[in-house]
């Protein structure tokens, strides 16, 4: 019955015993063959960096039955995508699921998004990919397993889709339980962004610490599609985003350019 089942690889950045990719990890059990490749540790905000100058530990991780479910990687997501897509011999998933992540991933955040370069990782080697994330962020108490029913119910659609080279989805989910979500809106990469929070946390003689602790969301402007006021709505936000950051330069920029290159000096 597996050799039927579309073959799904399940990564993500906030680690392999995060309660999102677990919580994905059930909900998709059964519905496809499931490969966990993840990290060892938590490495939110790795963005796509890779360990090129370290070697990377790797643990299997087996269930009860000692059949082989994951891959603990000591690297970052992207290491982690590299690994599942060429290191394990013969390996080639239908698509890749990153997450579910601690918190939304829109706007200017998706720069820095382990969860999202997983996705970008994935998309580079061809394979369609989706980033997944969760706005539990000051709740009480995160609905991991209502946004895996979420992100699970539009797996079919997912595999069918067409698949666009150098794009990947992202899909951002509202903390609320599952039969409470009721719209999905198709939406546009937004600019809100965390406001930065530099804080002085100790001293070693000449030396100082600080950490970031900025946790304030600003908004976008005020766009209807922005991805953050859908989620801020309570509606459930999916972008099609793309690795192609090419802009398309207007005529007098392109001339001035060229005039500029001609008037060198020899």
């Amino acid at each position: 019955m597996a050799d039927s089942l579309p073959k799904i690889l399940l990564c993500n950045d906030d680690g392999i015993d995060a309660p999102g990719i677990q919580a994905m990890r059930e909900e998709l059990a059964g519905k496809c063959d499931l490969m966990v490749v993840a990290p060892m540790y938590e490495k939110s905000g790795a963005g796509c960096s890779l360990s090129l100058s370290s070697e990377m530990e790797v643990h299997e991780r087996h269930d009860k039955k000692g059949k082989t479910w994951g891959y603990a990687v000591d690297g970052t997501p992207a290491d982690c995508v590299k690994f599942a897509l060429t290191a394990l011999e013969g390996y080639k998933p239908d698509a890749v699921i990153s997450g579910i992540n601690r918190g939304v991933n829109l706007g200017n955040s998706v720069f820095y998004s382990g969860t999202v370069a997983g996705a970008i990782e994935a998309t580079l080697y061809g394979c369609r990919a989706m980033a997944v994330s969760l706005g539990c962020w000051g709740h009480p108490e995160a609905f991991y397993k209502d946004a895996a029913k979420v992100a699970t119910a539009l797996l079919p659609w997912f595999l069918k889709v067409e698949h666009r080279p150098r794009s990947l989805w992202n899909l951002n989910i509202p903390n609320k339980r599952f039969p409470a979500m009721k719209t999905l809106r198709i939406t546009s990469h937004g600019t809100s962004f965390f406001r930065d929070e530099f804080e002085l946390y100790r001293r070693e003689g000449d030396k100082l610490f600080y950490r970031n602790v900025g946790t304030t969301m600003v908004a976008c402007d005020a766009t209807e599609n922005a991805d953050d006021h859908a989620v801020t709505a309570g509606e459930v936000s999916l972008s099609l985003l793309r690795t192609d950051l090419t802009m398309e330069p207007d005529a007098g920029m392109a001339e001035g350019a060229q005039e500029a290159w001609k008037a060198r000096g020899k």
